[in-house]
């Protein structure tokens, strides 16, 4: 920006020099003709400073939504049920399914409701850890409470 500035300078130092009368229509033009790049280049160096001022504050408010964007979804994960299920367009955790968090690795696990009824002994395993979670036995109690009542 500084060298638009000293070549209108060095352009006005040349127009001195000629010595042109300010009265004659070439002085007249030329007098006009530098004034007029020199506010030419004041309005772009004026133009520069507040695009550079808008630059920062575009990141700053970027900064920010970032931060908003990093606070919200950690709270929408907290506070959500945690879903087990890989595929978001089929949930296998809705109202057929059962949710249980293994003892071992806190992972959720969701198994079918049907598996309370059943009347063959199941046990639902944790996919993570392969730790029992559940145990159908009739009574319908979770894997870590009858390992609870046993002892």
């Amino acid at each position: 920006m500084s060298e638009l500035k000293e070549r209108i300078a060095y352009l006005q130092g040349l127009a001195e020099g000629m010595e042109l009368e300010d009265n004659s229509k070439e002085g007249k033009l030329i007098a006009e003709m530098l004034d007029l790049l020199g506010d030419v280049v004041d309005e772009i160096h004026e133009l520069s400073d507040e695009q550079e001022d808008l630059i920062d504050y575009v990141e700053e408010l970027d900064d920010d939504l970032t931060e908003l964007e990093d606070d919200f979804y950690e709270e929408d994960e907290e506070d959500e049920d945690y879903c087990c299920c890989d595929d978001e367009d089929y949930c296998e955790c809705d109202e057929d399914y059962v949710e249980v968090t293994c003892p071992q690795c806190q992972e959720v696990v969701c198994f079918d409701k049907e598996i309370l009824d059943a009347e063959d002994l199941i046990e639902v395993v944790c996919p993570v850890c392969d730790a029992v979670v559940f145990v159908n036995d009739g009574k319908g109690i979770p894997a870590n409470e009858e390992e609870a009542e046993k002892e």
